[in-house]
C-alpha cells in the first residue's frame, strides 16, 4: 500500500496568507480544508489546508484558531467554499472573506448562532421559524432579467437552484446555490467506529461509491497500519475501474439524450444495464454495495466471474468505438459541443478543478497518478488531457477513460495474484493521530481527513467530494452561452448533488 507523504506545518493565521502566493507559485493546488473543534487537546480549533501537486507530497498547513482565522479566498479562490462552510459548522470567522453569506445553514430556518460541528453542539435543531432572508446577486440594468431552476426539479433529479440572469438570449450570470438536502454525515459520524463510518461513507454518493470507499479505506488502514492482501488491493482495483467505466458509459449516454440522438443514447443506456447486471453477479449489488471491508474486500473473484469481467469490457469497447466514431464524423454533434460550456484553464487552475473537468481543460489532475495508492504505481497510466474545456473535451476525455479502465482490467484479469482476499483489522489506532485518503473517483479527487479519539473511534471526519469542488465553475461554464445550453453542459460536467450536500 502506497502511503502519502505529509509535510506538516504549523503556522500562525496572519503568516499563511502571506505564504499562500508563493505555494501557488510552486505550482501547488487546494485539494481542501479541514477545520476542528479540538479544544479539548489545546483550548483552540484546527483549521488544515491541503496542498497537492508538483511532486506527489501533499502540504499541510495548521492554523489554530479561538473565534477566527484569515481568509485566503482572495489569493486562493478555491478557498472560498471551504471557509463558507466553516463560517457556517464552527462559527469561526475567515476575516476578510469577500462574501460570508450562509452556504448551508439557512437563515430562512436556521439559527446562525448554531454551529453543528463544534463538540459543545447539544444535537438540537433550532426552532423551526425564519431567522433572516438570503440575498442573492442582482445584475441591474435595462431588458435583464432572471430564469430561476429548481430547487424541485422533474424526476428523480436531486434538489439545486439555478438562478440565471440574460440579456436576450446570453447567460450573464448563473448563481448556484445547492445543500438543500444536507445530511449531516460528517456530525453523525462523529463518536463512531471505524466500521460504522464505512456504512455511513459507502452511501455518500451511491454511484461512485467504490472509489469513495477506497478513500476512507486509505485513511482507516492507515491508521490502523493494516497492510491488506495483495489480492485484495487488484480486486478493489477492478471494481474500481467497473465504477468509473458504467459511471462514464452513463455520462455519455445522456449527452447524446440532451442533444437529441436517441438511437446511440439507448445503445448506451443498454450497455449501463448490462455493466449493472455485472456488478450484481460480482458482489450482489448493481451499485456494488459493501464489496470492500477494512482489510481488504467481501467478495472474491473466480474464474468464471473474471470470464464474464473480460467478456463485458470486450463489449464496452466495441460500442464505445462505433459512438466515438459517430461524435467525431457528425458536423451535428460537434457544433453542440465544441465551444459549449468552455471553463478555460486559468479558472480551472483557481478553482482547483480536478477530475474529467481538470483535465479537459489542460490540467494534469489524477489522483491515481499524483497520488498512487493500491497498485496504480505500478500501473504505469498517463494522463489523458484535453485543452480545449468544453463539452466535447469532457465527452472525449470520458470515452478516452473507457479506454484506459479497460487496459487496466483486462491486465489485472491476466494477473490476480492468488492469497488471502481479507486481513484481521482488531488493532487500535494512537489517541489524537489522523490520516486522510485520496482516491480518483469518475468526477474527481476523493478525499479524506479522519482523526481517532482516545477510545480508538472517529473523532472528527471530513470528506470532500469531488463536486463540491467543481460545482462552482458551472457558474463560469455557462457565461455567454444560451439557457438551452446549461442541461447539456451540467451532464457534460455531471456533478453529484448528494456528493456535495453530505
Amino acid at each position: 500500500m502506497n502511503k502519502i507523504m505529509l509535510n506538516k506545518h504549523n503556522i500562525e493565521s496572519s503568516d499563511f496568507i502571506n505564504l499562500t502566493d508563493n505555494i501557488k507559485a510552486s505550482g501547488k493546488y487546494l485539494l481542501g480544508i479541514a477545520a476542528a473543534d479540538e479544544r479539548s487537546l489545546n483550548s483552540k480549533y484546527a483549521v488544515r489546508y491541503f496542498f497537492g501537486g508538483g511532486g506527489g507530497n501533499i502540504d499541510e498547513y495548521c492554523v489554530n484558531a479561538d473565534e477566527s482565522f484569515q481568509s485566503i479566498s482572495k489569493i486562493c479562490p478555491a478557498a472560498k467554499m471551504y471557509e463558507r462552510e466553516i463560517y457556517d459548522l464552527f462559527g469561526l470567522l475567515p476575516t476578510g472573506h469577500p462574501d460570508l453569506r450562509p452556504l448551508m445553514l439557512y437563515p430562512e430556518n436556521w439559527d446562525s448562532s448554531v454551529h453543528p460541528l463544534r463538540k459543545d453542539y447539544n444535537n438540537l435543531t433550532p426552532e423551526m421559524k425564519k431567522y433572516g432572508e438570503y440575498k442573492f446577486k442582482e445584475i441591474l440594468g435595462e431588458g435583464i432579467f432572471e430564469i430561476l431552476v429548481g430547487p424541485v426539479h422533474a424526476g428523480i433529479i436531486e434538489p439545486g437552484h439555478f438562478r440565471f440572469s440574460l440579456a436576450g438570449e446570453p447567460v450573464l450570470q448563473l448563481e448556484v446555490r445547492h445543500f438543500w438536502k444536507h445530511r449531516g454525515i460528517e456530525k453523525v459520524c462523529e463518536g463512531k467506529d471505524f466500521k460504522e463510518g464505512l456504512d455511513l461513507v459507502s452511501k455518500i454518493s451511491g454511484d461512485n461509491n467504490v472509489n469513495i470507499t477506497i478513500s476512507y479505506l486509505e485513511a482507516v488502514e492507515n491508521l490502523l497500519n493494516i497492510e491488506i492482501p495483495k489480492r485484495a488491493e487488484y480486486i478493489r482495483v477492478i471494481l474500481a475501474e467497473l465504477e468509473r467505466i458504467w459511471n462514464y458509459v452513463r455520462d455519455i449516454a445522456w449527452i447524446f439524450m440532451d442533444i437529441g440522438f436517441a438511437l446511440p443514447a439507448q445503445s448506451l443506456f443498454a450497455l449501463q444495464e448490462e455493466l449493472m447486471r455485472l456488478n450484481k453477479i460480482l458482489t450482489g449489488h448493481r451499485f456494488l454495495f459493501n464489496s470492500l471491508t477494512i482489510g481488504g474486500v467481501n467478495s472474491d473473484l473466480d474464474s468464471a466471474k473474471l470470464k464474464t469481467i473480460e467478456n463485458t469490457v470486450k463489449k464496452v469497447e466495441n460500442i464505445i468505438k462505433d459512438c466515438e466514431e459517430f461524435i467525431l464524423n457528425s458536423s451535428t454533434v460537434l457544433d453542440r459541443l465544441e465551444f459549449t460550456g468552455k471553463i478555460n484553464h486559468k479558472t480551472a487552475e483557481e478553482l482547483s478543478l480536478c477530475g474529467i473537468s481538470a483535465r479537459a481543460s489542460g490540467l494534469s489532475r489524477d489522483s491515481r497518478i499524483e497520488f498512487p495508492y493500491l497498485i496504480y504505481d505500478k500501473l504505469n497510466l498517463k494522463p489523458v488531457l484535453h485543452d480545449g474545456g468544453d463539452v466535447f473535451a469532457r465527452t472525449v476525455l470520458k470515452i478516452k477513460e473507457i479506454y484506459v479502465s479497460k487496459k487496466i482490467i483486462e491486465d489485472l484479469l491476466f494477473n490476480l495474484p492468488e492469497g488471502d482476499i481479507a486481513v484481521a483489522c482488531g488493532n487500535k489506532p494512537e489517541a489524537y493521530k489522523y490520516a486522510i485518503g485520496n482516491s480518483e473517483t469518475s468526477r474527481g479527487n476523493a478525499f479524506f481527513y479522519i482523526m481517532a479519539d482516545d477510545n480508538g473511534k472517529i473523532f472528527r471526519l471530513k470528506y470532500i467530494d469531488p463536486s463540491f469542488r467543481i460545482w462552482p465553475s458551472i457558474q463560469y461554464g455557462v457565461l455567454g452561452n444560451i439557457i438551452a445550453d446549461f442541461p447539456l453542459i451540467n451532464k457534460s460536467l455531471n456533478l453529484s448533488y448528494s456528493g456535495n450536500d453530505m
